[in-house]
């Protein structure tokens, strides 16, 4: 008899695991799909957006110090300001920040791969500082690449930040 119980055990041991599993698999069978992850198309043709194509759509800054890097080609030529040069038929970015406190920031483009001009424009969108061809030819950072030192944000002021180009140029 002992033998038969050997033989027996086993049998009613594979019998519950079958069971067990055939339950798993029908309860994994009635859940429902997941939600699709919603997903967003650009309307710039760059796979990589990084600032906005105009200042109602401009990327927020989370914090200082940030860095990106990206493009310019492929979205719109929204602005121009002189700084000294005028008639820039170049794609721009654009940024937003809003410093919790009165700041004093450096915008710097060096390594950018173009012609570059950054401007800063306040809560109204008035201009309050642009620069042009900052980095000479030569220069580590690139030929006419931009800078801007010393720059006041304000406590509280939404400010934009746009990245631009000269003469039609655009890049990295």
């Amino acid at each position: 008899m002992c033998i038969v119980k050997r033989g027996f055990w086993p049998i009613v041991i594979l019998a519950i695991v079958a069971a067990v599993t055939t339950a798993k698999a029908f309860e994994l069978a009635n859940i429902p799909p997941r939600k699709p992850v919603p997903s967003t198309t650009l309307s710039v043709p760059a796979p990589d957006r990084q600032g906005g194509d105009t200042i109602a759509d401009a990327v927020a800054i989370p914090v200082i110090p940030f860095t990106d890097t990206g493009t310019t080609w492929g979205y719109g030529d929204d602005y121009d300001e002189v700084c000294p040069y005028a008639g820039s038929t170049s794609p721009d970015v654009v940024y937003r920040y809003t410093p919790p406190f009165e700041m004093v920031v450096d915008i710097d483009l060096c390594g950018s791969s173009y012609d570059t001009k950054v401007y800063v424009y306040g809560a109204d969108q008035s201009l309050v500082v642009c620069n042009d061809d900052y980095y000479a030819p030569g220069d580590p950072c690139g030929a006419y690449v931009s800078r801007l030192e010393n720059v006041l944000l304000q406590a509280g002021v939404t400010y934009a930040i746009v990245v631009d180009g000269y003469g039609g140029a655009s890049g990295d």
